[in-house]
């Protein structure tokens, strides 16, 4: 039997007095097959089907974006910041390491006594250094009290000298000693 058949059956018994008589009737009918599914039951498959492509179109088109974000190159930032005068480096015999003098400052920045300050604190320290040989390898400078050490000694112990040595002056705050034993 297809499922667009229906039949029907009718069973149908009469009496009446003296005759008893049962009718059976069949019927087959054909027709178009019903939709089990409401319009309700359409529209939330029609609205599901759309959400879904909406969201397969929105991945699609940030990985596209998220590809060409990535292709380009950062931003270069670039900082201007004051200018400084460059200091004049002196050389000095090869026994002793070269000192860093700074250039006099403008009448306008000579009022800045930090500076002056400094100047005085590796003047003082520059000359302690160069009194020693061992400290021929050795670079200093001074900013804002600090000092910081550089170049190379022969040995651990002249290392912690000049640090030492340094620390000192008066008014230096804090030395970073950068130097590096050869030896």
């Amino acid at each position: 039997m297809d499922s667009n058949e229906e039949t029907v059956q009718k069973h149908v018994v009469v009496n009446s007095p003296g005759q008893r008589s049962e009718v059976l009737t069949e019927r087959t009918q054909r027709g178009p097959r019903e939709s089990r599914l409401s319009p309700g039951t359409i529209a939330i498959i029609a609205i599901l089907a759309i959400t879904a492509v909406a969201a397969i179109f929105y991945i699609v088109s940030n990985r596209n974006a998220n590809l060409d974000a990535a292709s380009q190159a950062p931003p270069t930032t670039i900082v201007q910041q004051p200018a400084q005068q460059a200091p004049v480096i002196i050389q000095q015999p090869a026994q002793q390491a070269p000192v860093i003098i700074q250039q006099p400052a403008e009448t306008s920045q000579r009022e800045n006594t930090s500076a002056n300050d400094d100047a005085n604190m590796q003047d003082i320290a520059t000359k302690k250094l160069a009194e020693d040989l061992n400290m021929a390898g050795v670079v200093m400078t001074i900013t804002d009290a600090r000092a910081v050490l550089t170049g190379t000694v022969n040995s651990a112990a002249t290392k912690a000298k000049a640090e030492q040595m340094v620390k000192g002056v008066r008014g230096v705050k804090s030395v970073d000693n950068q130097i590096v034993v050869s030896g």
